[in-house]
């Protein structure tokens, strides 16, 4: 009993100790983002959206919100592209910001979030090396959240996209803070080819381990690093910390697992043959880990996959939802009915999502808040896309059928 107490009493000053540390750092960030907080479009913004004909009604419905004008110099006719740039735009500004004001860790953990964009990016790119386009040409397309300082060389108009993967390979794995999970992808790859280099990967190599990758997989195998690895830092600091985002993560870890799964579905990556491939892309941490990975791990129809959910009430409900869109799914490849009518795991793990980050909101002292910050905001620009797209093709009773409100009145 009298150790209880001692723990107890350890436990209490170390929260003490963590509450007054935190504000004297980091108080003055955490701050600034509940304060930007209140700019997330309300019911009343989204009403006057969805009630727009043409998308300068929607400049015009933004300009009454926290977004401003914004769009004031972009002329006319205005495109969902330039409307979503922009709002990435804003969202980077807002977000160096308060990175600027930032000490350690919280200036390493918003690093974390911002090498997510970066492989993005970096994906981007290659695909565009790969269809010999000119990464100028796909600016645009770029998060601009995931820039790095390469990437000035990359844009300019004198790189020279003929030159091979010399100059890309140098660039991704040398001037950026994903180059480690880009090289540890690059071995496994040259692993799997029985050309084991004790060395490192040569930059004659890269060019054709790329070429003959599926860059979507790549993707998921340099997310899942990223995954991985910010999870290790996040448990590293503890206290709250470890505790808000060890949650967040782990939740992410599993849509993840559940999101390559039943994409795999009705593909041959859920052939016996592929399994592996798909296999590799589990994160090693979650709340499915290890024995519901290692269940759906031999997954390859519904039925399988319902089995091995059975002990996980929440997914195997989420499961249950969006069976009838990978059943139509099929049927569409036999000429079957359109699967527009029902929700993907994608549509559902949105919503899901909003509510997790929501509530990073209702504790406090942690770093929780800003990842949830920027992903909730992520959100509503892809409300906004949604709704330029609706309008544009005159569909707008579909609207409150694919948002998902941020931040909605609780009664």
């Amino acid at each position: 009993a009298i150790l209880d107490q001692v723990a107890q009493a350890l436990v209490d000053s170390l929260a003490a100790m963590e509450l007054s540390i935190f504000n004297v750092n980091h108080g003055f960030c955490e701050a600034v983002v509940r304060g930007l907080r209140s700019g997330f479009l309300m019911p009343e913004d989204y009403r006057r959206l969805s009630t727009s004909d043409t998308l300068e009604d929607m400049r015009s419905a933004l300009e009454e919100s926290d977004y401003g004008t914004f769009l004031q110099d972009e002329p006319s006719p205005l495109l969902v592209s330039t409307i979503s740039k922009k709002c990435y735009e804003r969202l980077a500004d807002e977000f160096r910001y308060v990175k600027a004001q930032a000490v350690e860790p919280l200036s390493t953990f918003m690093d974390f979030i911002a090498r997510e964009k970066m492989v993005d990016n970096v994906c981007m790119i290659i695909q565009g090396v790969l269809n010999n386009k000119a990464p100028l040409e796909m600016q645009d397309k770029l998060h601009p959240l995931g820039e790095f300082e390469g990437m000035k060389v990359i844009m300019s108009e004198t790189f020279d996209v003929q030159g091979g993967f010399d100059d890309v390979y140098r660039i991704f794995l040398v001037d950026t803070p994903i180059g480690p999970y880009f090289e540890e992808y690059l071995k496994d790859v040259d692993r799997e080819k029985d050309e084991m280099v004790r060395a490192g990967v040569e930059t004659s190599q890269v060019g054709g381990i790329l070429t003959k990758q599926d860059l979507e997989i790549m993707k998921a195998t340099l997310k899942k690093a990223w995954l991985e690895d910010f999870n290790e830092f996040c448990q590293g600091l503890g206290g709250t910390t470890a505790e808000v985002m060890g949650h967040m993560l782990k939740m992410e870890a599993d849509f993840r697992v559940l999101l390559v799964t039943l994409n795999a579905l009705n593909t041959n990556m859920s052939t016996e043959s592929k399994l592996q491939d798909r296999n590799a892309l589990y994160p090693s941490f979650g709340y499915l880990y290890p024995e519901g990975t290692k269940e759906l791990r031999k997954v390859w129809n519904d039925t399988t996959v319902r089995a091995a959910l059975e002990p996980y009430t929440k997914y195997l409900s989420l499961f249950d939802q969006v069976k009838q869109f990978y059943e139509a799914e099929t049927s569409v490849t036999e000429g079957g009915k359109s699967v527009g009518q029902f929700q993907s795991i994608e549509d559902l793990i949105y919503a899901e999502n909003v509510h997790m980050y929501e509530m990073a909101f209702e504790q406090q002292y942690h770093f929780g808040v800003f990842y949830a910050w920027v992903k909730l905001k992520e959100q509503e620009i892809r409300n906004v896309r949604w709704i330029a797209n609706m309008v544009i093709l005159g569909t707008k009773e579909h609207i409150d059928d694919t948002i998902v409100p941020i931040f909605q009145a609780r009664l």
